[in-house]
């Protein structure tokens, strides 16, 4: 595929961050094209995540080298690399075992673009080809910028070479985090699109049905029930096409919520805690011991940056999965409408199995139980609320004992 050319289906269009997941380890690559080497891609994700590893372990030695901490941050800055390490792990792992089911379900969208197609509608994946790679940009940019503060930040602790390796981990770290994100708000805007078209294509039935009824008045009684026959025929002939397609969406929305949901379900819990500890870090720098702290500006710069983009994953993804959710349910109301202008019984029977479909098995976007809409943010800010309060009273308690020791990394 040309670069900035129209995409002819959703693989196409998302070609860029698959080529991303496999660099960076998150896919069994092929070699040559349509032969999978799950081996070498093991091997080659266990040793990109051992030098990634390394460089993480180093990165907190030489970041809070020399630098006495609270004993309660002692802890949290020796445990969330650990947390780190063992996510990167997991979505390498999670994305080289799910490697067939994306697959599949590109193979099933493609041929969901298919059928439409032929129902005279085809998808536009412009729209998502240029967002990805306006994003990558965007991204690209950004990374950039919050590796050159914490180079001018490690650079005063280390060698050239050592904060350069450092700063690439770091990158490597926020990329894969991110890029899962990424991608199951592309597969969910990809439902959104397809949604939006099934509902047009309900609208315009119902307007038909409407405008048959008032053309076919003018003919005799016993040619307009021939016609009236076949057009319920063909009526009923695109609801059951409509339904089955509706049925195929949510299906693979929910094979896309069991392959990706462990890895947004974990990148939910690690942005409450990274959260946490930041603004529990923000307090004991400006609250408690501002003084006895050096580098503090370029510390908070790099902490703030990361509190931003985190929470923008969350209002990216829990947006454009309530949007999402809402157009898959909105059709409860056109088939409603449309069994209120058609009196046939075969047609109000089929239009009652696609009500029933929807009322059984509504459109939804969850992991674990948990449904990604705009009560996320709400519930991820209460959860740092009540850790920052556990964590400032538990610092306070242990500053005051003076049998436990202070640490200093």
């Amino acid at each position: 595929m040309k670069l900035f050319a129209r995409p002819k289906c959703f693989s196409e269009a998302i070609a860029l961050v698959t080529n991303l997941n496999y660099f960076l380890g998150l896919r069994t690559f092929e070699y040559p094209h349509g032969h999978s080497r799950p081996i070498l891609s093991l091997i080659y994700f266990l040793f990109i995540f051992g030098i990634y590893f390394n460089g993480s372990v180093k990165m907190e030695e030489k970041y809070y080298s020399n630098l006495r901490l609270m004993k309660l941050e002692y802890v949290l800055n020796k445990t969330f690399p650990h947390i780190l390490a063992v996510s990167i792990i997991l979505k390498m792992l999670l994305g080289w075992w799910h490697t067939k089911k994306f697959k599949a379900c590109h193979k099933k969208i493609f041929e969901i673009d298919e059928t439409l197609r032929q129902l005279g509608l085809s998808e536009n994946y412009g729209s998502i080809y240029f967002m990805t790679i306006g994003m990558v940009i965007v991204w690209i940019i950004g990374a950039f910028i919050l590796s050159i503060v914490i180079f001018i930040h490690l650079r005063i602790r280390t060698d050239i070479c050592t904060a350069v390796y450092i700063m690439f981990c770091f990158t490597y770290s926020l990329t894969v985090n991110s890029l899962n994100i990424f991608e199951f708000y592309l597969f969910v805007r990809c439902f959104q699109m397809k949604f939006k078209l099934i509902n047009r294509l309900l609208c315009e039935n119902l307007t038909n049905i409407s405008t048959n009824k008032i053309k076919l008045s003018i003919y005799e009684l016993k040619d307009y029930a021939k016609i009236m026959d076949a057009e319920q025929q063909m009526h009923i002939f695109f609801s059951t096409i409509f339904r089955r397609l509706h049925l195929e969406l949510c299906k693979v929305s929910k094979i896309i919520c069991t392959i990706l949901g462990v890895q947004v379900a974990w990148e939910i819990g690690a942005i409450i805690l990274y959260l946490s500890e930041a603004f529990y870090n923000l307090f004991i720098r400006y609250v408690m011991h501002q003084h006895k702290v050096k580098g503090v500006p370029a510390q908070t710069a790099l902490t703030l940056s990361m509190s931003l983009l985190c929470i923008f994953e969350i209002v990216f993804v829990s947006r454009i999965c309530k949007i999402a959710a809402n157009e898959g349910n909105r059709a409860t109301e056109i088939i409603h409408e449309i069994n209120g202008c058609n009196a046939d019984a075969d047609m109000q029977e089929e239009i009652q199995q696609f009500g029933i479909q929807i009322l059984q098995s509504p459109v939804k976007f969850s992991v674990f139980g948990l449904t990604l809409d705009n009560r996320i943010l709400t519930m991820i800010l209460k959860s740092v609320t009540i850790y920052v309060v556990i964590m400032v009273q538990v610092s306070i308690i242990l500053e005051s004992d003076n049998s436990v020791q202070d640490m200093q990394f």
